[in-house]
């Protein structure tokens, strides 16, 4: 790799920037030793604090008594490179950063080996390894080898470790740092002299050791860069190790050039176009700050803190720019929601450690103070977030919380009472526990959060993720109760080629799931499946829906994007009613240049039940596949009667390459000539092992209709992890645009408390441009929904009209009008009852109770006629 060319600044003293730090201090990085009594007093008064010190002193206790008549038994466990004459310095990889094919050196001691690839090793078809413990590797090793555990055999594999190597270290690693911080808050030199054997063998191995050459993700002591994360626990051992290590006469100048590699490293290495550099932030700060020379700690410090390294794709980018291009204005790292815990966390620790040390960046940059919680916005009512994209489920990390409150409380920021009204949510729903937040807990949270600060968090009904082409529509925060969906596709970083997919919420699980991740990004089940069309809630056109040119590999995939027709409420904004809403998204096949057009909208018919409804238009003239996945143990389709319908075993229709991925599916089944309503059935177990069901009505069609079983996810909650899944699909043998799929979903926590009995489509009503339906429930109460192209198209029934994007006219058990909702449009009426906008689309909803008293809100000025009665309303939300 090529460096860019940097020239340091020569400034007077006190112009650069000025810390007021002691370089001789130590610790200096998480907490000052004047902290020391502070940190015992956490200890001493606060459970969850003593929890976290007795949890590290009983984990590394037995090892550091062992190590006082056998030192060799856990230095022998470090993998290293033993052998005379194979005691590598150079280790280059493949050409590409994926693996390392060759070694060269001889150092005088034995010198860290690097993980051999950027994976852990899985087998063939995708199952994982199991790592050995400590115990079981074998000392002193020299083999390249170990054994590991086959989850497919339940049998021991002679492997080559790949990410393992790492990771094994890593956790002796983390065994040195808990007994140095053991040593500096206890004093007992038994804790600091494991620490510092651990500490000094790594050290004197890496002082000879260059970083691994070739591409330039690669890091010093790892394939990637990322995986030099693993050794940041050393560096800060060091930290809390100095005065015994200065004390028993350790080269001190050997330790201060590994940090320096590092800070070269992490510098001038990975990628700057991706969450690789933020990723980092927290281990080159750490090393940049371990530095005794000032000049060269301001060296590198202007490139974490001001200026960016970049070389074509390679390099970092400062905090500066960071905030400007990275994070959203309300602080979501610009990738999907799962990868936004990992970088922002490590630039969160990377900015506390910098105000630590005299570097003020959260008054600088108080967008980081929004990053900390940006992702409770997004998330489902169980606190999880969407899983678009190549990520699994994750939610609100509360170490980012924890560690902005620290500087919030201390600046007295405005932001306090909302990062606390989310900490409060995520510890209501027993989420999070301070007591496991480990050592930067212990040093770094504040002993109590701040008092006063109890408001509730404020939930939004609608927002959006613009990077992403993310829209969601939120009805309820209750866990069990809430309704929630999200629309999503765009090309971005980590993007799925999925066109406009989409998830559902019920029943306090994501029930209709995007698939995530597969084994790895490089596995070809990944390639093929998990990142392809038919791993996701969409439409598939002629087979062939794929990025262009066709990729399933990490990165940026290019589909294009997901356009916002119409929505309410808008992101951020009000609801004009408090049972429904919608979006209305276009999207351009650019593979096929199919044009396609979803409206997903929630309809509430009490506290307690809802739905949802799923009209998709495809234009391809060749075929059109919708395809739709919910967690669950089984899928049935039955008719209208609710007797199951016959299926028989088929091939899945596949075109050539089979880009969208179909040909994973198993367990195919088929039927055709179904002239009657469809309906289907996923029976499914919650987390806690209940009963949950997602009830799908289908209005009669003469497509064709699939089932079959997805491969092995883990978007699917704990309880369907790493299993297969039901899916159903339903196949347009023509275009789809003036018979669109129509779906509509109903979750329930049994198969009778549903409320709907029927969907019916109103045929005489339905073109290119309008669809119309009529939902059915059990009490004889219903639904007439409209879905419009064009707002100003009107559509006529016999004692209705409508035209608008979205509509719903709701009648009671005996036929008579309960309400009105009109969604982004011109004009909604029932019988003698009527709204129409008078200038722009407008949105409103009135409801009528038994004694004809009415209530209305909405968002543009209407004029309204009540049974002749015209009233002109001013209305806003």
């Amino acid at each position: 790799m090529s460096r860019v060319v940097v020239f340091l600044f020569t400034l007077c003293a006190g112009i650069f920037y000025s810390t007021g730090q002691n370089q001789h201090e130590h610790p200096r990085l998480l907490v000052k030793d004047t902290g020391k009594k502070y940190i015992l007093d956490k200890i001493e008064q606060h459970e969850w604090a003593k929890s976290i010190f007795n949890e590290h002193y009983d984990k590394v206790s037995p090892y550091v008594e062992r190590h006082q008549s056998d030192p060799e038994w856990i230095l022998g466990r470090y993998l290293m490179n033993r052998v005379e004459g194979k005691r590598y310095t150079h280790a280059y990889d493949d050409g590409t950063g994926h693996y390392i094919v060759r070694y060269s050196g001889d150092a005088p001691v034995p010198t860290v080996r690097v993980s051999t690839h950027k994976r852990n090793p899985v087998t063939e078809s995708g199952a994982p390894y199991v790592m050995p413990s400590l115990e079981e590797l074998v000392p002193n090793d020299t083999s390249m080898y170990i054994w590991a555990l086959n989850t497919e055999t339940n049998k021991k594999d002679f492997i080559d470790p790949q990410q393992f190597v790492s990771i094994i270290n890593g956790e002796i690693n983390d065994l040195a740092l808990s007994a140095a911080v053991i040593y500096w808050l206890k004093e007992d030199e038994s804790y600091a002299r494991f620490a510092a054997d651990i500490l000094d063998q790594w050290a004197q191995g890496v002082f000879y050791q260059e970083p691994i050459i070739g591409a330039c993700r690669t890091g010093l002591l790892d394939i990637q860069t990322l995986g030099d994360n693993r050794y940041q626990s050393l560096i800060l051992a060091y930290d809390f190790l100095y005065p015994f290590l200065k004390k028993e006469g350790y080269e001190l100048s050997r330790y201060q050039h590994v940090f320096e590699k590092f800070a070269s490293t992490l510098t001038f290495r990975g990628f700057w176009n991706n969450n690789w550099y933020a990723a980092v932030s927290a281990t080159l700060v750490y090393a940049v700050l371990s530095l005794d020379d000032k000049e060269k700690q301001d060296y590198y410090l202007q490139f974490v803190l001001e200026r960016d390294t970049i070389d074509g794709s390679c390099g970092r980018l400062s905090l500066a720019t960071t905030v400007k291009e990275w994070l959203t204005p309300d602080g979501h790292w610009k990738e999907p929601g799962g990868y936004h815990n990992f970088p922002v966390s490590n630039l969160i620790k990377a900015a506390f450690t910098l105000e630590k040390n005299g570097y003020p960046v959260f008054q600088q940059y108080p967008e980081l103070f929004d990053a900390t919680y940006a992702m409770l916005k997004y998330s489902f009512p169980n606190l999880y977030v969407s899983a678009f994209g190549d990520t699994g489920r994750a939610f609100q990390s509360p170490e980012t919380l924890e560690i902005g409150l620290v500087i919030a409380t201390e600046y007295n920021r405005p932001e306090v009472p909302g990062m606390m009204a989310a900490m409060n949510t995520i510890t209501g729903h027993g989420m999070y526990d301070r007591s496991k937040s480990g050592l930067m807990g212990l040093l770094t949270y504040l002993p109590d959060f701040p008092e006063g600060v109890s408001q509730p968090y404020v939930w939004a009904r609608s927002g959006e993720l613009d990077f992403a082409r993310f829209y969601f529509q939120r009805n309820g925060t209750d866990e069990k109760q809430g309704l929630m969906y999200g629309v999503q596709g765009a090309s971005y970083n980590h993007n799925h080629c999925n066109g406009m997919a989409m998830e559902l919420y019920g029943c306090g699980e994501v029930m209709g799931i995007d698939a995530g991740t597969g084994p790895n990004y490089e596995h070809p089940l990944h390639q093929g499946y998990f990142s392809q069309w038919a791993a996701h809630n969409t439409v598939v056109a002629a087979g062939r829906s794929s990025s262009i040119p066709f990729s399933g590999a990490a990165g940026k995939k290019n589909i294009g994007q997901v356009e916002l027709a119409a929505m309410e409420p808008l992101p951020g904004k009000n609801g004009v009613s408090p049972y429904h809403s919608f979006t209305d998204t276009r999207y351009l096949d650019i593979s096929t240049h199919t044009n396609q057009l979803r409206t997903m909208g929630i309809i509430r018919t009490s506290d307690s039940t809802g739905y949802y409804i799923d009209i998709f238009r495809s234009d391809n003239q060749i075929s059109n596949d919708y395809v739709y996945h919910n967690i669950g143990d089984s899928f049935v389709f039955s008719g209208q009667s609710g007797n199951p319908l016959q299926m028989e075993s088929a091939k899945y229709p596949l075109v050539e390459e089979d880009y969208p991925g179909f040909r994973f599916f198993t367990d195919v089944e088929k039927m055709e000539n179904v002239r009657e309503n469809v309906r289907g059935l996923f029976s499914a177990k919650d987390r806690q092992g209940q009963d949950i069901f997602m009830h799908v009505f289908l209005p009669a069609s003469d497509k064709v209709y699939y089932r079959a079983k997805s491969p092995a996810v883990r978007t699917g909650g704990r309880q369907y992890f790493n299993r297969p899944l039901p899916l159903f699909t339903v196949r347009s043998e023509e275009e789809a645009w003036t018979e669109p799929f129509i779906c509509i979903f109903e979750p329930s926590v049994s198969k009778e408390n549903n409320t709907i009995v029927s969907v019916e489509r109103i045929a005489e009503l339905c073109d290119s441009e309008n669809t119309v339906i009529r939902v059915w429930h059990k009490d004889g109460s219903a639904q007439i929904i409209f879905q419009g192209n064009c707002a100003k198209r009107i559509i006529k029934g016999d004692h209705f009209s409508f035209s608008g994007s979205f509509g719903v006219i709701s009648t009671d058990v005996n036929g008579n009008l309960e309400s009105l909702y009109l969604g982004e449009g011109h004009h909604i009426a029932y019988s003698d009852v009527k709204v129409k906008s008078i200038d722009a689309p407008a949105s409103v909803f009135i409801r009528l109770d038994d004694k004809n008293e009415y209530s209305v809100s909405g968002n543009q000025p209407v004029k309204i006629d009540l049974s002749g009665t015209i009233i002109n309303y001013l209305l806003t939300d």
